[in-house]
């Protein structure tokens, strides 16, 4: 009895409080009885019947007090006895209600309980990129009330909330909850209610790729279907990314953080406004990609004349048959069950008008401006300012892009890198050197004396040093290049920097970068996307395609002649060439303009470029 006594007592302030609760009405009926067998009357009762007995025993166990205006000693014991007992049973109760109101408020301190939420975002892990995932839903979530994001991860609950707290100050219709656990373990899943997710995030935490396959595994085996909701998942490495959406039937949307920001980084270098580009279709603010059923009138028609046709959305491709065409060709006939992928500020603004004639293109001049295209006859020179992991993978993207006979020259701290790792590198179409040096700004100097790129692209040394480390080194980076290079010169070199912290864009801003890829902002902006509308997957699977489609900025005097026009005029143009526009930019202040109305008077000269989906 001892044992099992302990062992009760063993499971939680709650069993002892029952224990003690029972002990009290023991004691109170013991005293009920004796008070009347012995006919004893506490004073202030009614009558000397049990009921009234048992009655005043309560208030004398609660109360010190009451038992003062006994007047006969036999009742004055008695009612003494059970006022001391109660002294220490109530005593005893009152501390253990306050332990377990502690524990309970302790326990949801840090996030062990359940949650109720349905059609939620599960977001399972914890990296820097989720305050920018729930910064997006936050906006993707403004016009729906009652919308909620439940974080699930094994950092503490209020380490989450504060971080949250402070990179997402305003929540908007959203509500956020934070839960403390192992994304890995169905039961933990389970508390999180991720049978009712609308969707789920899975990011990369400390533990890579092989965390993100055990969240994904863990969800599988509450929904071995995945049929409640889609799963986007982050994962670094490309064949672990190929088989989670083999052997998931494709109900896992993968993401590959550093392919897509390596293809853009690659992009970017090349041709000016792409990382502002990419980051406006990807974020929720401004333009989205959206689908819109082909409307009755284009049925039969040409995919020529649906770019022209729409007011207020500019026409990207077709999707038929559940494959994504981008850029098809401009004598696709459309279909009833065809659907056109579009580029439109919201939903509300996919509307067809009516057919319009194709505007006769033009003529236009061969480029004079500095606006040059993707694929350039010449060989290019690029260098490249520090090193890391992911610089493998952008040489690799930039390979594809690059005319024969180009040279890359890799120029990196040998405290930090060493020349070995790299000098195995490859290129089909260029050379690479590598160049060891301390990084100093003198180390720039002599460069620059012997080598004169047309591009620059700063890595950060995210391998070896901080994320703030890295990134106040790209800074310096950044001003001491501008001072050897600067923007004002008659033939400016581009330069195109990685930062790893989205908050140190504004530091950048006075080194006159021509573009800023922040690392763990694209993919999460695409992870947001992907949880909201599964069905781009195919977009942007087309675009960061070696080969796919291809974002392209072309220069506009290569399409249509210098002076005012039409910008219907100009995607008239651009679908004669087999391109579709989307918008345009003004070199001379680096203005990206997207999805403007067909009917704008648009303004264009020999350094301005137009936006472009093209075919590789």
């Amino acid at each position: 009895m001892r044992y099992r006594f302990d062992s009760a007592m063993s499971r939680g302030p709650f069993v002892v409080i029952a224990y003690l609760a029972a002990l009290s009405v023991a004691i109170m009926v013991f005293a009920a009885l004796v008070a009347v067998l012995f006919g004893m009357a506490f004073a202030g009762g009614n009558d000397d019947g049990p009921i009234e007995a048992f009655w005043q025993a309560l208030l004398r166990t609660v109360d010190a007090g009451t038992f003062a205006a006994d007047s006969a000693w036999p009742e004055r014991l008695l009612s003494l006895i059970v006022t001391v007992i109660g002294i220490f049973l109530a005593g005893s109760l009152i501390g253990l209600i306050a332990n377990a109101v502690d524990q309970k408020v302790e326990e949801l301190r840090r996030g062990r309980s359940a949650v109720i939420e349905s059609g939620h975002t599960l977001i399972l892990g914890w990296s820097d990129q989720v305050p920018r995932i729930v910064s997006e839903l936050v906006v993707a979530n403004e016009s729906e009330r009652g919308a909620s994001v439940v974080i699930l991860s094994r950092t503490d609950k209020t380490v989450m909330e504060d971080v949250l707290r402070e990179r997402v100050p305003e929540l908007g219709t959203t509500r956020l909850v934070c839960r403390s656990g192992d994304p890995a373990f169905p039961d933990d899943l389970e508390r999180v209610a991720v049978s009712d997710a609308r969707s789920i995030i899975v990011v990369r935490d400390e533990d890579g790729d092989a965390g993100v396959v055990k969240a994904v595994l863990a969800v599988r085996a509450l929904d071995p279907e995945l049929a409640q909701c889609h799963v986007v998942a982050e994962l670094a490495e490309a064949d672990s990314s190929m088989m989670v959406r083999a052997v998931t039937g494709g109900r896992v949307l993968t993401v590959s953080s550093d392919d897509v920001v390596a293809e853009v980084t690659a992009q970017a270098c090349l041709q000016a406004g792409l990382s502002a580009i990419f980051t406006d279709l990807l974020d929720f603010d401004g333009d989205e990609i959206y689908f819109a059923d082909v409307a009755p009138a284009l049925v039969g028609q040409t995919y020529r004349e649906a770019v022209v046709s729409y007011e207020a959305c500019s026409v990207l491709g077709v999707l038929s048959d559940g494959e994504v065409a981008l850029n098809p060709p401009m004598d696709t006939e459309l279909g009833a069950s065809d659907r056109l992928v579009l580029v439109a500020e919201d939903d509300s603004a996919v509307e067809f008008g009516g057919l319009v004639a194709v505007p006769e293109p033009a003529a236009a001049q061969a480029p004079t401006g500095r606006a040059r295209l993707t694929a350039a006859a010449e060989s290019t020179h690029i260098a490249v300012i520090g090193w890391s992991g992911f610089g493998a993978k952008v040489l690799k993207e930039l390979d594809e892009f690059l005319p024969a006979g180009s040279t890359v020259d890799v120029v990196i701290d040998a405290d930090l890198v060493a020349a070995e790792t790299i000098a195995g590198i490859t290129m089909e179409h260029a050379s690479v050197q590598v160049h060891e040096g301390q990084g100093s700004h003198a180390d720039l100097v002599a460069l620059a004396a012997t080598v004169s790129p047309q591009q620059v692209i700063v890595l950060g040394y995210r391998d070896v040093l901080s994320v703030d480390d890295a990134d106040a080194r790209t800074l310096l980076t950044l001003l001491g290049l501008r001072m050897i290079w600067p923007a004002e010169a008659a033939d400016p070199v581009r330069i195109v920097a990685e930062l790893l912290d989205q908050r140190n864009l504004v530091l950048a801003a006075p080194a006159g970068v021509d573009d800023l890829i922040v690392s763990n902002a694209l993919s999460s902006l695409l992870m947001a996307q992907l949880s909201e509308h599964a069905e781009l997957q195919a977009v942007f699977d087309d675009l960061f395609d070696a080969d796919g489609a291809v974002i392209e900025m072309r220069a506009a005097d290569a399409l249509v002649p210098d002076g005012s026009l039409s910008y219907r005029d100009v995607v008239a143009a651009a679908a004669a060439s087999g391109a579709s526009a989307f918008g345009y930019r003004i070199g001379a202040t680096g203005t990206v303009t997207l999805n403007p109305p067909k009917s704008t008077t648009v303004s264009l000269g020999p350094d301005d470029q137009v936006a472009l989906i093209a075919t590789r």
